[in-house]
């Protein structure tokens, strides 16, 4: 890669979208949900930071320097290696013991996110958030309602004994990355900067939600985890129809 890939590369982890982006998004999630402070973070927690981080990186935010880089209309943010590293980065700060219920949503999630790919041309999270037909949208908004449902129903941030930066961070990083799928990715001023104002507020407002559903989260409510099971196989089912020639 040329210096200025590299350069570019560098921004995007660094700064924006991973970075000081991923941590203002962090900060907010912080806040909103009312973390406390957790134990000194330990290498588990560090991984799972890394880990988050990378894949928010390739989030296809507006703006992202990602888009300057080569192949033609920006490097690929591959869809499967963005969630794989947020299943990784989740499962490491994520309390043991695992429930039936918990590990049930997290294959159900990833059940709604890789057909996703089926409805573009690769699996390019550009090329997906770039697609318009009414049932690819909504294979995104179902799915992207299924993870977010499910999220703390399985990383369980408020848990007494979790590492509460990286249970931030990847919460922050997996909102982001679950956004990017629903902003098309070409969007120029002022409609970009729009865009990022708002899935900063966006991010708020689910800590918020984080903060009040709480005591329905800790409890693996049966009503959560059937809405958001629902919504992972609908997705799934949507994609595999709009995928058919």
């Amino acid at each position: 890669m040329d210096p200025l890939g590299l350069l570019l590369e560098i921004v995007a982890l660094a700064v924006y979208p991973g970075g000081l982006f991923l941590a203002l998004l962090t900060w907010v999630t912080y806040r909103g949900a009312g973390l406390a402070p957790g134990p000194a973070l330990d290498a588990r927690g560090l991984a799972a930071i890394a880990a988050a981080t990378v894949a928010a990186a390739m989030a296809p935010m507006p703006g992202t320097p990602a888009a300057s880089l080569p192949p033609p209309g920006g490097a690929i943010a591959n869809l499967v290696a963005a969630v794989l590293l947020i299943f990784v980065a989740g499962a490491l700060v994520a309390p043991h013991p695992w429930s039936t219920r918990r590990r049930g949503l997290l294959a159900l999630s990833a059940i709604a996110l890789f057909p996703l790919g089926l409805v573009a041309t690769s699996l390019s999270i550009t090329a997906i958030s770039g697609s318009t037909a009414a049932a690819d949208v909504a294979a995104r908004v179902l799915a992207a309602v299924g993870v977010l449902i499910a999220l703390p129903l399985v990383v369980k941030p408020q848990v007494a004994t979790g590492h509460r930066v990286a249970n931030g961070i990847v919460i922050a990083a997996t909102l982001e990355l679950v956004f990017s799928l629903l902003i098309p990715p070409a969007l120029q001023w002022p409609a970009g900067p729009l865009a990022v104002a708002a899935t900063v507020a966006a991010v708020g407002v689910y800590a918020l939600l984080l903060r009040g559903g709480r005591a329905a989260t800790q409890r693996e409510h049966l009503s959560l985890v059937a809405l958001a099971g629902m919504c992972s196989v609908a997705a799934s089912v949507v994609a595999l129809i709009a995928s058919r020639p």
